[in-house]
């Protein structure tokens, strides 16, 4: 029934799109929608060699050059990896994350919000090679109308510290499997550097993960993204943050509950979807700074709360990942308290 629903409210949208997007793209469409066991594809290298890729959607034959390549999640691990996309999924604002755009001097093309059902129409205009992405952009159903337009790789997730296996994934998929094998042995090897400049006091530090909503408080997991970097460093949690509640990468509290916040160090964020979410959030931190209960925090006393950008902290592989050491060597190694 979902699938229904899903196909009439797509079909309507086509119908507003045929001037645009011409009659004969509008039929292609339609056939790959009403027939997903249709053989119909898209040529998408005149080789007849390819790759075969098992992943956790089903197997995919990759073309062994792929040059067009969709990225719908994972798009860090994918630059990292010195491939240039022609299209993506895009964050609501801004639509190209800002420390992923400094090398980008031809933005790919936005064929939709991370997170959610990709253009259709946009992806085969753009004739992929590959298409790659992760559970939290497709399920069953999406895969199969993905996968007749070009060869689709999917990488189930079910927390956000798994920001490597994407990496691996598509680095199988696009033949770059070596240079996914120095991205991350750089990223041991700094992570490796880090824990002998900080010698003993690493094994006496707890920190804490700290997100201010414009109405509420949370604190990052070790199921979250920064919370995985975090564990990779062998810097410790406090106590009360070393929960794992299923399907979760943070824990919001009430005012009340702020003493959980505690501890020998904080990297504390803001982050908002749109400007006027992210105003608001900057407005509630500046509000929590007066107040008696944030103050009473032995950590706020010490000055040990470091602001940092949420726009890598936040992130999701490998380019993210080295910019947080970036912080933990700039805060904890060369300016230590």
């Amino acid at each position: 029934m979902r699938s229904k629903q899903v196909f009439i409210h797509w079909f309507e949208k086509q119908l507003h799109c045929l001037q645009a997007i011409g009659l004969g793209l509008f039929m292609l469409l339609f056939t790959v929608a009403c027939n997903p066991q249709s053989q119909l594809t898209l040529e998408t290298t005149a080789s007849t060699h390819c790759r075969i890729v098992q992943h956790s959607m089903g197997e995919s034959c990759v073309p062994l050059n792929p040059q067009r390549v969709i990225v719908l999640s994972g798009l860090d691990g994918v630059l990292a990896l010195g491939v240039k996309p022609v299209g993506i999924a895009g964050n609501l604002d801004p639509l190209f994350v800002p420390y992923l755009s400094q090398d980008q001097t031809e933005p790919p093309q936005i064929i939709g919000l991370v997170g959610d059902r990709p253009s259709l129409e946009a992806i085969l205009q753009l004739q992929p090679d590959v298409i790659l992405g992760t559970s939290w952009d497709m399920d069953a159903n999406t895969y199969k109308l993905l996968s007749q337009i070009a060869p689709t790789i999917g990488v189930k997730l079910e927390t956000d510290a798994q920001w490597k296996e994407p990496l691996i994934k598509f680095a199988e998929a696009l033949g770059k499997t070596a240079e996914a094998d120095r991205v991350l042995s750089n990223y041991n090897a700094r992570l490796a550097e880090f824990k002998a400049k900080m010698g003993d006091r690493l094994h006496q530090l707890q920190a804490s993960l700290v997100r201010i909503y414009p109405d509420s408080i949370a604190f990052y997991l070790s199921s979250s993204f920064p919370g995985s970097i975090l564990k990779d460093a062998g810097i410790q949690r406090p106590p009360a943050q070393v929960i794992e509640p299923r399907g979760q990468n943070q824990q919001r509290i009430d005012k009340e509950l702020i003493s959980l916040l505690d501890a020998d160090i904080m990297f504390i964020w803001t982050y908002g979807y749109t400007p006027e979410i992210a105003k608001a959030a900057e407005s509630a931190l500046d509000k929590l700074k007066t107040d008696p209960l944030w103050q009473a925090l032995k950590v706020v006393q010490r000055h040990q709360v470091y602001e940092v950008s949420a726009t890598y902290w936040f992130g999701f592989g490998p380019i993210a990942a080295n910019l947080v050491i970036d912080d933990l060597l700039k805060y904890l190694v060369e300016t230590p308290s």
